[in-house]
């Protein structure tokens, strides 16, 4: 008897007064080889990119001499590399075998260094030097010189799923008044900056709702594509083996719960039936930890089901003015980064951070695909906007790089310090290549790579 298979573009579909719903599958065994190690028609399994930010840099090692560094990584190098107290949420999470940590790089596109924040984003994430824009207004403004390199894999492998890529971000503190460098981290080109989603609401739609039906005061304001798909639900699962049919409610259940989580954030909204928070503050302060595991766990849905390949997800703005109020903080990070007598209280904030970092691979972790998991095949860049806010560095930011990239990263990961400032366009051309394998180079001028950091590669 020939066996069942489906393609990996197959979607639930159903109809609501002529207009047609689909909802994106997780893979199932259908879609793969016997051996679940590919896709049944052929090719290797989806990889993905996700390129995730935190403003400011972090806490100094020694607030009476800056030059000493900061407090991120250890003395040790290779794998197995003990965890400072700001990378323990990475231990904690079960997911520190993933990790890789870069030290020691430099922003070689920055130049002469000539704007501290504006060179750490545009440099670091794009390997372009920036463009300064005029800036009587205000201190300073600037855009990217170039893509980001998030846009350059979208750019690349984009056409092969729903979205070529989406943007998340959690805090809403982002200072626009410094140009479109430190307001938005994804960038088509110097002229197309890609603005972020902040609300769990607005992802859910982008990702989940494809119907939205047309105001009429006689019918319910929407309806689920949960509901208009049941037919086929149905349908598939007399087709399907046990587990297929397991991993199916278990798919449904996750949209349905992740889509209550929503509702329960702001049971004040008039609209029932869908998803209703907007990031919204509550006595002023925001819902950065509620906010995040939800943009987590949509980003975890959307790579589950292909819907998109590639993300970029800011979780607090540079030169950022988030107030870490979990932590008992209520000044801005920004000014709290320029102020040496609360060192901790920023050391804190890392931590903080890091473990919001750490919730985003342990669901990846957690959730299967093939013989592995999503971590597995996905690629993961975390980087700031400097070493430390309080010296505007952009020698030795923290980055780390996380997942196995479908193989094409070393796993365990390893703790690497360049011995002579090496680009940092090196880390971006080797994360390019887990998703674009025939990348040769990344970022221009003085910021160009076309040697990819060998030592995080497999």
């Amino acid at each position: 008897m020939k066996r069942f298979t489906l393609s990996r573009r197959t979607m639930l579909r159903g109809a609501v007064g002529g207009s047609a719903v689909a909802l994106a599958l997780p893979l199932l065994e259908a879609m793969l080889n016997s051996n679940g190690t590919a896709l049944a028609a052929g090719g290797p399994l989806p990889r993905r990119l996700v390129t995730w930010f935190f403003g400011n840099g972090v806490a100094l090692k020694d607030v009476g001499n800056a030059g000493l560094g900061n407090r991120w990584a250890p003395d040790e190098q290779g794998p197995n590399f003990p965890l400072t107290p700001q990378l323990a949420p990475l231990g904690e999470a079960g997911v520190a075998e993933y990790c890789s940590l870069l030290t020691g790089f430099d922003i070689k596109a920055a130049g002469a260094h000539r704007r501290g924040h504006h060179d750490g984003v545009a440099g670091f994430f794009s390997g372009h030097p920036f463009i300064e824009l005029p800036h009587a207004d205000n201190s300073y403004s600037s855009k990217f010189g170039g893509p980001s390199i998030d846009q350059v894999a979208a750019e690349a492998i984009g056409g092969q799923t729903f979205l070529p890529s989406v943007q998340i971000a959690v805090s809403k503190r982002v200072i626009g008044s410094e140009g479109p460098t430190l307001q938005f981290l994804s960038h088509k080109g110097p002229d197309n900056a890609l603005p972020q989603i902040f609300s769990p609401k607005e992802l859910y739609t982008k990702l989940f709702d494809s119907f939205v039906p047309p105001d009429d005061p006689t019918k319910p304001l929407r309806l689920s594509a949960l509901d208009a798909v049941a037919e086929d639900v149905k349908r598939l699962k007399l087709r399907v083996g046990k587990a297929d049919q397991i991993r199916l409610d278990a798919h449904l259940s996750s949209v349905e719960q992740i889509r209550k989580q929503i509702e329960a954030l702001a049971p004040e909204c008039m609209l029932p039936m869908q998803p209703v928070n907007e990031n919204a503050d509550f006595e002023g302060k925001e819902p950065l930890d509620e906010v995040n595991q939800i943009m987590a766990d949509l980003l975890v849905q959307a790579f589950k089901c292909d819907i998109t390949r590639v993300a970029s997800y800011q979780y607090t703005g540079s030169v950022g003015y988030t107030v870490f109020h979990m932590l008992g903080q209520s000044m801005g990070h920004h000014d709290m980064t320029h102020d040496t007598n609360l060192n901790d209280a920023v050391d804190a904030a890392t931590v903080h951070t890091v473990g919001a970092f750490a919730y985003l691979l342990k669901r990846l972790k957690e959730t299967p695909e093939g013989d592995g998991n999503l971590l597995d095949n996905s690629c993961l860049l975390l980087g700031s906007d400097a070493a430390s806010g309080y010296t505007h560095d952009v020698f030795d930011q923290p980055c780390i790089v996380a997942g196995k990239g479908g193989g094409a990263l070393k796993h365990p990961g390893v703790h690497y310090r360049s011995p002579g400032k090496e680009n940092t366009s090196d880390i971006l051309l080797a994360c390019l290549k887990t998703v674009v394998p025939e990348a040769t180079q990344v970022g221009s001028d003085i910021g160009l790579s076309t040697t990819p950091c060998a030592q995080i590669l497999a």
